[in-house]
C-alpha cells in the first residue's frame, strides 16, 4: 500500500508539467489552424478558394450548409482560423479565441456527422478532437511560462 502511495505522490508531482501539455495543445492547434485557414484564401485555378468556400457555405446543393452571407461567414472562418493559429502559438487572448474556434469546429461537426464518427470515412473524429483540446485551453488557459497571456496577467 505504502508503494500505491509512493507512485501517487510521484504521479501528483508532475502537475508541475501541466503547462507543456498546454503548450503542445496550442503548437499543434496553432499548426492546423493556420493551414485550414490559409487553404481557404489560397488561389487556385485563377479563383481564390474563399469563393469555392463561400460557395459551400451558402444556399445550393445538396452537400452545401445552406447560411445566410456565405461570404461573411467564410470571412469569419478564415478569421478565426488563420487569426486564432496566430494567437495560439504566442498564447496571448486563448481563451477568448478559442470559443469561435469551437463554433468553427461544431460546423464542421455538423457538416460531417452523417460520414459517422471515424475519420477516414471524413467523419467527425478530427472536429470533436480539437473542440475537446480547445476545451482544455479554454478551461486551463494557455499555460505558463510560454505564453504572453501568463506574462502579461500576472500578477
Amino acid at each position: 500500500m505504502n508503494f500505491l502511495k509512493t507512485f501517487n505522490q510521484r504521479l501528483l508531482n508532475l502537475n508541475a508539467f501541466d503547462f507543456l501539455v498546454l503548450l503542445s495543445f496550442r503548437l499543434y492547434l496553432a499548426y492546423v489552424f493556420w493551414f485550414a485557414g490559409f487553404r481557404k484564401i489560397k488561389w487556385e485555378d485563377g479563383l481564390p478558394n474563399i469563393d469555392r468556400f463561400a460557395g459551400f457555405l451558402g444556399p445550393g446543393g445538396q452537400d452545401n450548409l445552406n447560411f445566410i452571407l456565405p461570404h461573411f461567414f467564410g470571412w469569419l472562418a478564415v478569421l478565426a482560423e488563420a487569426g486564432g493559429a496566430l494567437l495560439l502559438l504566442v498564447g496571448l487572448f486563448s481563451r477568448w479565441i478559442a470559443i469561435p474556434l469551437i463554433f468553427t469546429m461544431l460546423v464542421a461537426a455538423y457538416y460531417h456527422l452523417p460520414n459517422g464518427w471515424n475519420a477516414d470515412a471524413n467523419g467527425i473524429e478530427m472536429s470533436v478532437t480539437y473542440i475537446l483540446m480547445l476545451l482544455v485551453i479554454l478551461v486551463f488557459g494557455p499555460g505558463k511560462y510560454f505564453s504572453l497571456d501568463y506574462w502579461v496577467l500576472r500578477k
